[in-house]
């Protein structure tokens, strides 16, 4: 049952990030249709986050309440809504008020996610099973890019809008229906009472504070400005700067997304090898987190260097690769602070982490309109100063981070226990 939720978990985020990336690859369009400046499509980028982090907290504190479940199925039922509802879209105000509803709406979808993760899977398995849901964020904001551009180019932007909130309606079945809320049937009631216990707030925000819970939200939101670059900014860069054709650029995004994917996938699996044989927490996730991002980093900057198309393409997937090792090492980090309210402790991370999808839009297209005819010198800064950003707090994050030894929960407990119960079935006697 785990892998099956498991693969639920990649496709909703697969759904989530097609829903933000889609955008970028109708930008061409849109701002074609509404005549729309550079600063005005950077509003457009910036509006989807304006209520995010507040939204994803919150919405998770519901999840951790009232069970996965429940919540992410209505979520899901309102991205069908908000998808289907482009197509009544008709000016600039409209299309900024869809984009901050899509943005409240999908905001608590990761940290649920992540958090459900925990109650299906071991400490062992974490990091790879975490990266499983991350590596939906790739496919849907890169490796589908081609199929959405056909979809765009074949039957207009809208359209391909609410084939998007169709495929929403079909995960919103499979998991209401085939899935459970938890491993975990002996002890539901216990759980229940926990998860309406009161957090005492000074020892709820002094655990915030520390600095594990603080520069792991760094290390976090310093990713999240690249990945607001990559979603919003990315298909019109490789269009305008590298000067590939809109075909061209679909298959460099879904090239960057496949290898970016394997990349992250088999770092976050090397992370639970190490744990596995150690139990060291700040060897085997924090020093590889900290040490893959140092990497992506340097990549990054070198696309500002050397522009040749074919270099730009390995650089970028080698950059989001590395740098994005945080987005499920970092979910497991805080998780563990404070295992009871994994939801809220994960939402905490990704809703201030997004706070970059306020200003990474409105920053990076101020800068490229700023730099006038010259848009190669305007996209090379942006990416500089992310590059440094990156490359500072991970270095911070390999100093102050220092998390907690791990607590088993009730339902990596009953994982555990199906495990050794599964090997005792299917082993075979010796006589």
């Amino acid at each position: 049952m785990r892998w099956f939720v498991l693969l639920l978990l990649f496709f909703g985020t697969v759904i989530n990030f097609a829903d933000k990336s889609i955008i970028g690859l109708a930008a061409v369009s849109i701002m074609k249709d509404f005549n729309l400046s550079y600063t005005q499509w950077g509003l457009v980028g910036s509006s989807y986050y304006w209520l995010f982090p507040v939204t994803g907290i919150f919405g998770a504190a519901l999840a951790d309440r009232f069970g996965a479940k429940k919540i992410l199925g209505f979520l899901m039922l309102t991205w069908t809504v908000l998808q289907f509802g482009v197509l009544a879209i008709t000016a600039l105000p409209l299309l900024i008020v869809y984009r901050v509803l899509l943005g409240v709406f999908e905001a608590p979808y990761t940290p649920i996610a992540f958090n459900h993760v925990h109650k299906w899977f071991p400490p062992k398995q974490i990091g790879f099973a975490t990266s499983i849901v991350v590596a939906g964020g790739g496919v849907g904001a890169m490796v589908v890019a081609p199929l959405l551009v056909a979809l765009i180019v074949a039957f207009g932007w809208k359209v391909a809008f609410a084939l998007l909130g169709a495929a929403s309606f079909v995960w919103f079945f499979l998991f209401q229906f085939f899935t459970k809320e938890s491993p975990v049937q002996v002890y539901k009631e216990k759980q229940k009472k926990a998860r309406l216990e009161k957090i005492k707030l000074k020892d709820f925000l002094v655990l915030v504070a520390s600095p594990t819970a603080l520069f792991t939200t760094f290390a976090f939101l310093s990713t999240q400005f690249l990945i607001v670059w990559f979603t919003i900014w990315l298909p019109i860069y490789l269009v305008e700067v590298v000067e590939l054709s809109a075909i061209q650029m679909g298959y460099g995004v879904a090239t960057i997304g496949v290898v970016s994917i394997l990349i992250y996938i088999g770092v976050s699996a090397f992370s639970d090898h190490l744990f596995k044989k150690n139990q060291n927490w700040r060897l085997s996730r924090v020093y590889v987190v900290a040490g893959a991002m140092g990497i992506g980093a340097l990549f990054l900057a070198s696309v500002t260097v050397f522009q040749n198309p074919v270099w730009v393409i390995i650089a970028l997937c080698l950059a989001k690769g590395f740098t994005y090792v945080i987005l499920p090492i970092g979910p497991s980090i805080m998780i563990n602070e404070l295992p009871e309210r994994g939801g809220l402790m994960a939402s905490i991370l990704t809703s201030f982490g997004n706070l970059a999808g306020i200003v990474g839009p409105i920053l990076t297209g101020s800068i490229v309109a700023l730099a006038g005819a010259n848009k190669i010198a305007g996209y090379n800064l942006s990416i500089l100063f992310i590059a440094g950003l990156v490359l500072i707090f991970s270095l911070l994050f390999a100093i102050f981070v220092k998390p907690k030894l791990a607590k088993v929960s009730m339902d990596e407990q009953h994982v555990k226990l199906e495990e050794k119960e599964s090997r005792k079935k299917n082993s075979v006697p010796v006589l």
